[in-house]
Formats: C-alpha cells, sequence, structure tokens
C-alpha cells in the first residue's frame, strides 16, 4: 500500500517532524514503547505500512493506524487543536515547530502582581514577524480580534500569572487551544528562575537601557505615565516587546533540546546566540497637548493622553467616616524586625500629619508607642500561631499542624505574595509580634495586625521593593503629609507609614479581615475603597 502521505513528509525539514515521530498520543502507547519505536527509526508512516504481525510483535494496540490516519489529517489540515485532546499536557511542546506558523508570543504587564487587586496595562503579541503592542484604556479591548488567528500560545509562566490576569479582564475570552508555558518546559531543561536569569544563561543580551529593567519597574513605569511622563510608556513598551520577542528563540532552543532526548539523538548548543531576537524600535512622543504617537516596529498609534489618576479614597475621606471621632485620631504604625538588632519602622499619623523614627529593642518601641497615646496600633507581622499551634518551635509536637494561618491563604489564592507565618525565617518575627501585642493589649491598647505589602497593592501604590521614590509619593498622594515627603526616610519608616493607613481605613470600618476567630484576622483596605495613584 502506497503511503499517501508521502508528500507531506517531504515538505517536514529534517530535526522538525518530532510530531510525526510521536505516538505517546495513541491511546495504548506509552513513553517505553513510543521509546522502542523511536530507536528503530519509525515515523507514522512506517507503522501505516508495516503488516500486521510486525505490529502484533511489537505490542501496537490495533486501533493505532486509524489514529495515525487521523493523525495525519490533522497535520494536513493545520488542526493543533486535535492533538490537544490526546497528547498529554506536558508534551504540547511537541506541536511547536510543527505549528510554528501559527504560533503567538504573549507577556502582559499589569500595576502589580495579584490578579485580584490589580489591572491588566498592556498586552504585547509577537507572531514572529510584528510586535503589537495594546494599551489599557486605548485599544487593549481588541485584543480577542488578536488571537483569533493562532493556534499556539506561547508564555513564560502564563499558566499563573499572564492567563489569570487576561481571564478576569475578558471573563469570555477565547484563547488558543495550545498553550505552551516556557517556564515549565525550560525546567525540564534544568533552567529555573526569571526569564530574564534563563535569557542571561542562554547568551541573550538586551539592550543596556533595559539592563536594570523587572516587573516592578514594569508596575513603576505604568504609574509615571498615567502621571504624563511619555518616556516611562516609551520604556515600559521596549521592556515589553523584549520579552515577547525573546520567548520565540527561546521556544526554539527548549524544541531543539527535549526533540534530541525524546530521539536519543546529539543535543544542540547550550546557548543562543548573541542577539538571537530581533531590537523593536519603539518610540513615544507627544504630538500636543493632549495626544500621543507611539510607535512600535512597523506600526503607528495616535490616542489621547489620560487623565492624571486620582485616588478613589483619601486619607481625609477616611477620617470623615470615622464614627463619632472625640479628638483627632492617632494611629501608630510598626513595620517589626525579626531581631531587636535590626531597625524596627515606627510611624505615628496625627490627623494627616505623619511622624516616623527607627527603633530598635523593644522597651523602646514599648515606651514610645504608649506615651504617644494611640487609638489604635497597626503592626507589619504575623501576631498569631496557625490553628492547634502553642509556640513556634518546630521541635514541638504542636509543628504537627503547620506553619500557614488562613489568612495567608486568602492572599496566596490572590495572588499576594506572603511569607507563612511559621517559616523557619518567620519564627523569630512571630514570636516578637506577638509579644509584643501581647504587652500592649494587656494594658488595653487596640492592636491589629496589617500587611503594608498587601495594602499598597490594593491603594494602587508601588511597594517598596520597586520604587521607593514613588511609594513616598504614593502616600503622599493619599494624604499623608510630613517631612518624609521631602527628606531621606528609610523604606522601613514608609512601611510603617502604610501600617499606620491601616489603621484608618480600619478606624472608618473600611476594611476586610483575613482569617478566622480561631486564629485571629489580618486586617487589609477593602477592595472598593482602592485607589488608582
Amino acid at each position: 500500500m502506497a503511503n499517501p502521505h508521502r508528500q507531506l513528509l517531504r515538505t517536514i525539514r529534517s530535526g522538525r517532524d518530532l510530531l510525526t515521530r510521536t505516538f505517546i498520543h495513541v491511546p495504548g502507547i506509552g513513553r517505553t514503547t513510543e521509546a522502542q519505536l523511536l530507536k528503530r527509526g519509525m515515523r507514522w508512516g512506517d507503522l501505516l505500512q508495516a503488516p500486521r504481525r510486525e505490529l502484533s510483535e511489537l505490542r501496537i494496540p490495533r486501533h493505532t493506524p486509524k489514529v495515525l490516519e487521523e493523525s495525519y489529517r490533522a497535520l494536513e489540515n493545520r488542526d493543533a487543536r486535535y492533538f490537544t485532546r490526546l497528547l498529554p499536557r506536558s508534551e504540547w511542546w511537541r506541536l511547536y515547530r510543527s505549528f510554528e506558523d501559527k504560533a503567538l508570543f504573549l507577556d502582559i504587564e499589569t500595576t502589580g502582581l495579584s490578579h485580584y487587586y490589580d489591572d491588566l496595562t498592556l498586552v504585547g503579541l509577537y507572531d514572529g514577524t510584528r510586535v503589537t503592542t495594546l494599551l489599557a484604556g486605548q485599544d487593549l479591548h481588541h485584543l480577542p480580534k488578536h488571537l483569533e488567528s493562532f493556534d499556539l500560545l506561547i508564555t513564560f509562566n502564563g499558566a499563573l500569572f499572564d492567563l489569570p490576569f487576561l481571564k478576569n479582564k475578558f471573563p469570555s475570552l477565547n484563547l488558543p487551544p495550545v498553550h505552551i508555558d516556557l517556564r515549565y518546559v525550560l525546567k525540564r531543561l534544568g533552567h529555573v528562575g526569571g526569564l530574564k536569569q534563563i535569557e542571561r544563561r542562554l547568551g541573550i543580551r538586551r539592550a543596556k537601557d533595559l539592563e536594570d529593567c523587572d516587573g516592578l519597574m514594569a508596575t513603576v513605569l505604568w504609574g509615571r505615565y498615567l502621571r504624563g511622563e511619555v518616556g516611562a510608556l516609551e520604556l515600559l513598551v521596549k521592556y515589553n516587546a523584549s520579552d515577547t520577542t525573546s520567548l520565540r528563540p527561546i521556544a526554539r532552543y527548549a524544541y531543539d533540546r527535549l526533540a534530541s532526548r525524546v530521539l536519543q539523538t546529539r543535543s544542540t548548543s547550550e546557548r543562543l546566540p548573541a542577539r538571537p531576537a530581533p531590537r523593536i524600535f519603539v518610540s513615544a512622543t507627544k504630538v500636543d497637548a493632549a495626544h500621543l504617537r507611539l510607535t512600535v516596529g512597523d506600526s503607528e498609534t495616535v490616542f489621547q493622553l489620560p487623565a492624571p489618576p486620582r485616588p478613589f479614597v483619601t486619607l481625609n475621606s477616611l477620617t470623615a467616616r470615622i464614627p463619632n471621632p472625640a479628638k483627632t485620631p492617632r494611629i501608630i504604625g510598626i513595620d517589626l524586625r525579626a531581631l531587636e538588632t535590626r531597625p524596627t519602622g515606627w510611624a505615628l499619623i496625627k490627623g494627616d500629619m505623619a511622624e516616623t523614627k527607627i527603633f530598635y529593642t523593644d522597651g523602646d518601641l514599648f515606651r514610645e508607642t504608649l506615651a504617644c497615646e494611640p487609638d489604635i496600633v497597626s503592626i507589619d507581622a504575623p501576631l498569631t500561631l496557625p490553628e492547634g499551634r502553642c509556640c513556634v518551635r518546630d521541635n514541638c509536637s504542636c509543628r504537627s499542624k503547620g506553619i500557614v494561618r488562613e489568612c495567608e491563604r486568602i492572599l496566596w489564592r490572590r495572588g499576594v505574595k506572603v511569607y507563612p507565618s511559621l517559616l523557619p525565617s518567620m519564627q523569630r518575627l512571630t514570636e516578637r509580634g506577638i509579644r509584643l501585642t501581647t504587652r500592649l493589649r494587656d494594658l488595653g491598647v487596640t492592636v491589629i495586625e496589617s500587611y503594608p505589602g498587601a495594602a499598597q497593592d490594593i491603594m494602587r501604590i508601588p511597594r517598596k521593593g520597586a520604587s521607593l521614590e514613588d511609594l513616598r509619593r504614593g502616600l503622599g498622594a493619599f494624604g499623608v503629609r510630613g517631612r518624609f515627603l521631602n527628606e531621606h526616610v528609610t523604606h522601613d519608616e514608609l512601611d510603617a507609614i502604610t501600617s499606620a493607613v491601616v489603621g484608618y481605613f480600619y478606624l472608618s470600618g473600611d476594611v476586610e479581615p483575613l482569617g478566622n476567630e480561631k486564629e485571629g484576622y489580618l486586617i487589609i483596605p477593602r477592595l472598593a475603597s482602592r485607589s488608582v495613584l
């Protein structure tokens, strides 16, 4: 019987036809049998032409020829979806070179890391030839149309980051049927870490002005763009374009390396050429006082500059909602450190004026806090133990109850990074926080647990790890005044101010307590009150 697919086989280049040597998509054929077939150099066509007796000797299921015929038709018809129904998800990478012309590389930028609290700001797309940039408030709503003609979606860490954001923004979005997350594909090759780390390891070099740019800086750049800094948008788009274009050579590298393992052939180079991805020209310039021209490659768009953002809620508006205030509220925020030899940030907000200090010992913290006669003390540290735990020690029998509290699980589900309260590196901090809280509460002081990072995410203020200057500016835009706006203060003091701000949310009742009665609650601003600084 002549092979009707000989022409198709001739059109597939050498080294790019792993799909036609793949057999694990056939029900009943596992990796061991596939390895035996590959060792014999067999392809789909060989099994289709093999006598039934040979198939029986190889222990090939009787339905194999039918499945391979269907597979050939699917490949000829460019039907990638067919293979997703049969191939294990972990093996979808095998489709890449056979459907490379229908692959789209995607990378997003956001206001932060939490898909629950933060928003999508930019989507970058690369089809192997052209980069397309879609901006929130401008043309982001066109994203569904841009995805229509592609069958493969290639991302890095998209399963945990990009796709949750896309699904929140576009609940009914139809994504390409095949998603290949290079983070997990590369992990199989021993490459772990972020995209920039892996690029450096593979020899990919970025433009000099992008060397210090990362995901956290991208959140800062978006905020600066909203405040009218056109250069910030240019750098952000250039950074995103660099991300999306580097995914293509990395995908080829990963495919070739894994294919050589499957086929048991000689491995390709461990590194890529120094400049494997194209450098995309990006320019953002003001046309006039109200319009901006954005050029990405050969595409040019003119759109209206965004209006300067305004916070949805301010310190004054929170103060106005505090029920029957007998006096100007006095709120203390403490960014606690685990050891008394390390600086603890301390802040008092009275009205809208913040005063900050650095303390080391429990005694100094305790005395200064009591002397201020605070209405509430908000502490950035775990102040309770997980349910069932009696202490922080790992050598106690209570260790079997775990190291994570419910409030931490909730934040994880919302995409907010937080350390478990009894992680070994957190145990001393938790112990100190409980000790300080017990002393204050014994004297009638109201104490709450806060987490400045989560509060800053909700309030759309950059975290200290992204930009101290923008964190300072965000607190000022919220309505907090003080020397911290013009004088140097530490990041510990800025986080202490944020903890004190959470105290204002608490007094106004505009908060969401996370946790349960047995473990206590972590207090965060309520989502409805978040601002867009």
